[in-house]
C-alpha cells in the first residue's frame, strides 16, 4: 500500500503559520526627521513618527500625513485615529509641528511641513506615492484642508504630487469661509478658486465655539460650483470642538467665536467620537484601500 506523500500537508501548514505570523507582526515606528523639499521654504526641517504596518513583500503600502491640534504633539487625540488606519493595513506620519503652547501666528508657516511631508512619503520606497492622504485636528485640521488647494498644491509640490485624500477634524471653517469670500489677510481667495480634485471630507460639531453650526456649510456653499462635488461635510449634533479629546479643557483663544476670541470649551462626547472614529476609518479605507 503506497503511503500519501506529506508533503502537500506540510507545505499548507507553512503557508498558515507563515500568514498568521504576518498578521501578528507589529507596525514598525520610528523617527524621523528631514527637510521639506518643497518649492516654496524647501530647507524647511521637519520632524515625526513614521510607522510602517506590515505589507506583503514587494507591495507599497498607503499611508496618511496626521497632523495634530494647537495642543501640541503631545496631544493625543490623534492616537485612536493612528491606531485604527494601522491595523486596516495603512502607514502613518505624525507631524511634530510645536509643543502645547506653540502654535505659530498663522497655519501658512506650516504648510512647508505639510507639502513636505507629502514629497517624503512619495520618495519613500515602502510607500505608494499615489495613495497618500492627510488628515488633521483643529490647527491640523486647517492644513489638511489648505492643502486640498490646487493653487497651495502646485506652488509647494509643483505637478507632480498631489494628496489622494483629505479629512479635516473640527478645521475652524469660519478661517476656510473667509478664504473664499475674499477677506482673509493671509490667504488670497484664489486658494479655494479650485481644488485638485481629491475627496475630502469634513467632520464637524454643531457646538463648536469657533464655528457656528452653519459655517462648515457656508465655506462649502461658497466654493465655486464645480469644486463642491468633492467636498462632503458631516455635523455631529451636540459635539463640541474636539468631542474626541481624552479630557474636558476650557481655554481663551483669539480665534474662537469667529475670530472674535473668547473662552471655548472642549468636551468630550463617546458616542461622537466613536462615529467620527469610525468615519474616519472608513473614508480613508474606501479612497486609499479601494474598499
Amino acid at each position: 500500500m503506497k503511503i500519501p506523500s506529506r508533503r502537500p500537508l506540510l507545505a499548507l501548514l507553512a503557508s498558515l503559520l507563515a500568514a498568521a505570523a504576518f498578521a501578528q507582526e507589529a507596525p514598525k515606528k520610528e523617527s524621523v526627521a528631514f527637510e521639506a523639499a518643497t518649492l516654496i521654504d524647501g530647507n524647511t526641517p521637519v520632524r515625526g513618527e513614521l510607522t510602517l504596518p506590515p505589507a506583503a513583500a514587494g507591495a507599497r503600502l498607503p499611508a496618511v500625513v496626521v497632523i495634530h491640534s494647537a495642543g501640541g504633539f503631545e496631544d493625543q487625540t490623534r492616537a485612536p485615529y493612528v491606531a485604527a488606519l494601522n491595523r486596516a493595513g495603512i502607514a502613518t506620519l505624525e507631524l511634530n509641528l510645536f509643543a502645547r503652547g506653540g502654535r505659530p501666528k498663522t497655519s501658512q508657516m506650516n504648510l512647508p511641513h505639510t507639502f513636505g511631508a507629502l514629497l517624503y512619503l512619495a520618495q519613500r520606497p515602502e510607500i505608494d506615492p499615489a495613495r497618500i492622504g492627510i488628515a488633521g485636528f483643529s490647527h491640523g485640521g486647517l492644513l489638511s484642508m489648505l492643502a486640498a488647494s490646487r493653487q497651495l498644491t502646485r506652488q509647494y509640490a509643483g505637478d507632480t504630487h498631489r494628496f489622494a485624500a483629505h479629512l479635516p477634524v473640527y478645521p475652524v471653517c469660519w478661517a476656510h469661509l473667509s478664504i473664499a469670500a475674499g477677506r482673509n489677510p493671509v490667504y488670497p481667495q484664489s486658494v479655494y478658486q479650485a481644488l485638485t480634485g481629491a475627496p475630502v471630507r469634513i467632520l464637524a460639531g454643531d457646538k463648536d465655539l469657533y464655528d457656528e453650526p452653519d459655517t462648515c456649510g457656508k465655506f462649502i456653499a461658497a466654493l465655486p460650483e464645480a469644486e463642491r462635488a468633492s467636498v462632503a461635510l458631516t455635523v455631529y449634533a451636540g459635539a463640541t470642538h474636539g468631542w474626541d479629546t481624552p479630557e474636558y479643557r476650557n481655554y481663551h483663544d483669539g480665534a474662537a467665536y469667529l475670530g472674535r476670541g473668547g473662552f471655548i470649551t472642549q468636551e468630550r462626547n463617546e458616542a461622537v467620537a466613536g462615529q467620527s472614529l469610525e468615519s474616519a476609518t472608513g473614508f480613508f479605507r474606501g479612497v486609499l484601500l479601494k474598499e
